[in-house]
């Protein structure tokens, strides 16, 4: 991910997370994919051996490959073509269980933060999302809102995204969000208290929603993910709890 003022990076190791599947030890090739908005642009990096730590950063990568705030590590069996019009459908790892895992932030000057960065699957095309947003912070912090799109069609489109507080319904303003992309909402515009509870949806695009906090001496970086609301039920089926939350509180929260 790459946003304004930040060093953003990636970090994992090719080493199996178990010894009872069958693990596939073959070299990988090591490729960064980016969206120019028509097509997944593919430039190999390295061969990765079995064993290996491999770590990339936006300052070791041209600019211009993360333009959307967004590029994505893909480690193929063998070569990529220069150009796709749809993200890889090839299993990278032989094994599961537990998921592989890739350690993803932003680092600047000697602070440094991260978290999970794996994305598997890629999000649907035509989604929507919601998400409570219990993470800003107060005292000297700068507080933002990053929206993580993946596709597997690389067309960057563009929606709104709502903003509320959750407990007076009250709407409170919108931004932008952009798919294929990562996209940064400051919050502290938004004067939100410490009491309040904001929810974000947009009808139209999908995302994973990390809140950002930033130290204004310098010295603090935080962030972390928001889960989907439907995750906090127990038993059932939480894809249902999920859409019946998203549909009561899309019919609940409006501009008007």
């Amino acid at each position: 991910m790459s946003i304004p003022g930040f060093i953003g990076w990636a970090e994992s190791l090719y080493l199996g997370p178990n010894n009872w599947e069958r693990t596939d030890k073959r070299d990988k090739q090591l490729h960064i994919l980016w969206s120019d908005g028509s097509k997944w642009k593919s430039e190999f990096i390295k061969t990765v051996k079995y064993g290996d730590s491999f770590l990339i950063d936006t300052d070791s990568i041209s600019k211009n490959k993360v333009n959307s705030g967004l590029a994505v590590l893909y480690a193929a069996d063998d070569y990529l073509a220069g150009e796709l019009d749809f993200l890889p459908k090839e299993k990278t790892w032989s094994t599961e269980i537990p998921n592989w895992r890739v350690s993803t932030g932003f680092k600047r000057g000697d602070t440094q933060v991260s978290y999970q960065g794996e994305i598997d699957p890629p999000l649907p095309d035509r989604a929507s999302l919601i998400t409570f947003h219990p993470f800003i912070q107060f005292r000297n912090v700068e507080n933002f809102l990053l929206v993580l799109n993946l596709r597997d069609n690389p067309i960057i489109e563009t929606a709104e995204i709502e903003i509320y507080e959750s407990y007076s319904r009250r709407f409170v303003g919108t931004s932008q969000i952009s798919t294929n992309s990562v996209s940064m909402i400051p919050l502290d515009e938004f004067n939100f208290k410490p009491t309040d509870l904001p929810v974000f949806i947009c009808r139209s695009i999908a995302g994973v929603p990390f809140g950002f906090g930033v130290g204004k001496d310098g010295n603090m970086l935080s962030l972390e993910h928001t889960l989907p609301p439907g995750s906090f039920s127990l038993f059932g089926d939480r894809r249902k709890v999920q859409s019946e939350l998203k549909t009561n509180w899309f019919q609940t929260l409006r501009k008007e």
